[in-house]
């Protein structure tokens, strides 16, 4: 479960929301967006750490330090990659930004 009043996704959709407030049904998109990027950064760690246990290299207390909340929490923090591809994605189904 994610904590969608958590600062970084809000931030986040209040940015792109503002970018494209203009734009019909924007707003709706944007959330959605935003969340889907995010769930897939998490999903990634999560899966990463599962493909870890497989090695039998880790421990079962290091890999529950992975699938903590302040883990996952640290993996969402490095946010540039992930607003590129919601910057494309959103482009792609709203529209681009033009810059003037």
């Amino acid at each position: 479960m994610i904590n969608a009043d958590f600062r970084v996704f809000t931030d986040m959709i209040e940015r792109w929301e503002k970018a494209y407030r203009e734009v019909a049904g924007g707003g709706t998109l944007v959330k959605e967006v935003v969340h889907e990027w995010f769930e897939q950064q998490l999903i990634e760690a999560v899966m990463s750490a599962q493909a870890l246990k497989q090695t039998g290299s880790w421990s079962i207390n290091e890999l529950e330090e992975l699938w903590d909340e302040s883990a996952l929490t640290a993996a969402v923090l490095p946010r540039w990659h992930i607003d590129q591809t919601i910057k494309r994605t959103l482009g792609m189904r709203l529209g681009s930004l033009r810059t003037t």
